[in-house]
């Protein structure tokens, strides 16, 4: 069976097509409304049909993944011979075309974007799941600017045992040195997100090539130019974050996405107190120029699986609701 068109007002079940969304390599997604509930829906059409296994494949590791930055799997259903994904519908926009619009966001937006992604990867590596295309494009923004992760269609889940995944299916630019080798891990999503990050800051990708192998060759050959030498109004300690997700060397790049996220939230507050409002009482700054430590001795306890702050002597998390 061909890749599957459906046309405006076309009913597929209870589901009434409303307009085309976009398109990818695995499949088509439309938004309809569920004449049932009458609510609005984003249906995932994948462009083949015939391998039963295979359409289960990204449904199945989504399933697993509630959390409230990733866009969540409503159900999947089989109508007229078409499988097709019900999914939560997004009503916002992509990051890809804000970052195209705008050129550039401002550091703060780009940190509560970020912030919003390192918690939805954390949590999806919690499951050993590791996503393998995370780029602008996968990721939804609300009208209320929350950052949802999506397209799981080229994820892997990583077994005790598997220490990388073998394979370099995933877009160049984005993709960590060890991914172009067919090594694929965890940290290859953060260097993925130190990526989209970058070009949050700078509007541009540090290397593009319409052949990627003169881009895996690039990263390997050439430095990449930190955000704040290209854009002097990132500033110094975020730069060292995103330079940090991408280091070429494993050993030096983020272990997990809860230590990114922890520097990542001392640079929000750090940025905070330097954008305070005029007339209120200025905070220093300790380390200026460097990545600011927490000061204290005890850290607030942090959710394992979406990373945010628990209240005190909390067992729920009472952002993602799972317990702790």
């Amino acid at each position: 069976m061909g890749a599957v068109l459906l046309s405006k007002e076309q009913m597929l079940g209870k589901y009434q097509i409303l307009e085309r969304l976009g398109a990818g390599g695995f499949g088509t997604v439309y938004l309809a409304e569920d004449r049932l509930l009458n609510r609005k829906v984003a249906l995932k059409v994948p462009h083949h049909q015939t391998d039963e296994a295979g359409l289960l494949q990204e449904p199945r590791i989504m399933a697993g993944l509630k959390h409230p930055n990733i866009v969540e799997l409503i159900t999947v259903e089989k109508k007229d011979e078409t499988f097709f994904m019900v999914m939560e519908y997004i009503d916002g926009e992509s990051l890809d075309r804000l970052i195209r619009r705008e050129r550039c966001l401002p550091a703060a937006r780009a940190l509560e974007v970020a912030m919003d992604v390192c918690g939805a990867i954390g949590f999806a590596h919690a499951q050993k799941v590791l996503h393998r295309d995370l780029r602008p494009a996968n990721i939804l923004l609300t009208r209320e600017g929350l950052a949802k992760v999506t397209d799981f269609g080229t994820s892997r889940v990583l077994h005790t045992q598997d220490l990388f995944a073998r394979t370099r299916i995933g877009s160049p630019p984005y993709m960590a040195p060890e991914h172009f080798r067919g090594r694929a891990t965890f940290q290859s999503d953060l260097w993925s997100l130190g990526i989209t990050l970058y070009e949050m800051l700078t509007g541009t990708v540090p290397f593009y090539d319409a052949d990627p192998v003169k881009i895996a060759q690039a990263f390997q050959s050439q430095p990449i130019v930190p955000p704040h030498l290209k854009a002097p109004a990132v500033p110094k300690a975020l730069s060292d974050v995103t330079m940090k997700a991408l280091s070429v060397n494993l050993g030096d790049r983020y272990i997990s996405a809860a230590a990114m996220l922890d520097d990542l939230r001392r640079v929000r507050e750090a940025v905070n107190r330097e954008t305070r409002p005029v007339g209120s009482i200025p905070t220093p700054v300790p380390g200026a120029g460097t990545l600011p430590r927490p000061l204290g001795r005890t850290q607030p306890k942090m959710c394992r699986y979406c990373y945010n702050p628990l209240p005190r002597n909390a067992t729920t998390c009472p952002r993602c609701g799972e317990k702790n």
